[in-house]
């Protein structure tokens, strides 16, 4: 006699469903480090549930990041759809500065999770890469980026940006647009002329009224 594999109680799956949509509240607002039993707490269930279900915060974190690569996936399919390399590269790096600021887990889960630690993972992050270098390559053949930049100088900028998503100052958005507008124009074959002070663009406006301050103790022009 065969034994069919017994399907999970639908309680089983209400609350691993929980226990997922918290841990991705918890972990990318409070990072892969947050307390298992807040999660369990935010979900609605005890710990002995949580466990029951992920059994160490290594298998969770794998459910969360297997989650996150899907979102990027999409965003990415989106990129490599659009009608110029240059209009992808724009559309997913635009995606992931905002998704750094939105979940403060995004990097680290990448970073907890290495190549050879499962295969399912491995081939998603693969696949980002290859996408990422398309979009590279057309941008590059189309004369829109530079010859002399590359996917290490977007990892770069992206670690850059991770470190923004975590500072205190209270206006981290805008520093954030402010640097995807400098990194994008530091990949740009075609660099716009200097601007004039009627040209600043809002994240500057923004930044005038707390970064100074707080980086370097400026007067605080908001204070005025």
């Amino acid at each position: 006699m065969t034994t069919m594999k017994r399907k999970p109680r639908k309680d089983q799956q209400r609350n691993r469903e929980a226990l997922l949509s918290a841990a991705r509240e918890v972990f990318g607002s409070q990072g892969l480090d947050a307390p298992l039993d807040v999660i369990a707490k935010r979900a609605g269930v005890g710990n002995a549930t949580l466990y029951r279900h992920f059994p160490t915060r290594q298998t969770l974190v794998v459910e969360i990041l297997s989650f996150n690569l899907q979102r990027s996936s999409s965003a990415l399919t989106k990129a490599l759809q659009r009608p110029t390399g240059w209009d992808g590269l724009v559309y997913y790096l635009s995606w992931l500065f905002a998704e750094q600021l939105d979940n403060a887990a995004y990097m680290s889960a990448l970073r907890a999770v290495p190549a050879g630690r499962n295969v399912g993972i491995d081939v998603v992050r693969d696949q980002t890469v290859t996408g990422v270098n398309e979009l590279i390559a057309r941008a590059k053949s189309e004369g829109s980026m530079r010859a002399d930049r590359w996917i290490e100088d977007i990892f770069l900028a992206l670690t850059l940006n991770e470190t923004l998503a975590g500072a205190s100052h209270q206006d981290r958005r805008s520093a954030s647009q402010r640097f995807l507008q400098l990194t994008l124009s530091a990949l740009a074959a075609d660099l716009a002329p200097c601007g004039t002070a009627a040209d600043e663009p809002e994240a500057v406006l923004a930044l005038r009224h707390t970064l100074g301050h707080e980086l370097a103790g400026l007067p605080n022009p908001s204070s005025d």
